[in-house]
Parts: C-alpha cells; sequence; structure tokens
C-alpha cells in the first residue's frame, strides 16, 4: 500500500471517531430529564393557545 492510501485511510478513520464521538454527545444530551421535555411541550402549548386566543380578540384591521 501507497503512504497517500494509508494517509487516506488514517483521514477517514479520524472523520468517523469524531463523527462517533459527536454522535454520542446528542445521544447524552436526549437522555435529560424527561420532565424539562414535557414542562417544554406545555409550555410551547400554552404559548400556541394563547396566541390564537389573542388572534380571536383583536380588532380587524379592515372593518367591513
Amino acid at each position: 500500500m501507497s503512504m497517500e492510501v494509508l494517509e487516506q485511510r488514517r483521514e477517514e478513520m479520524l472523520r468517523e471517531a469524531e463523527l462517533n464521538r459527536l454522535k454520542k454527545l446528542l445521544r447524552a444530551d436526549r437522555k435529560g430529564p424527561v420532565a424539562s421535555g414535557w414542562a417544554s411541550t406545555v409550555a410551547w402549548e400554552v404559548t400556541r393557545a394563547v396566541g390564537l386566543l389573542r388572534k380571536s380578540f383583536r380588532t380587524p384591521k379592515n372593518p367591513d
């Protein structure tokens, strides 16, 4: 095997190792407390509902 092929193989392995490290970090971040995910969902739903209520009580810009 030539030195060029060996160097390419080494670079591929380094890239793969870095990708695996990043994937592992992402998985660890997602394994946080379930309550925080639940609270985030509830907060988003409440914000959405309040926005819809505000929209329904808003006066029309072009009264006909």
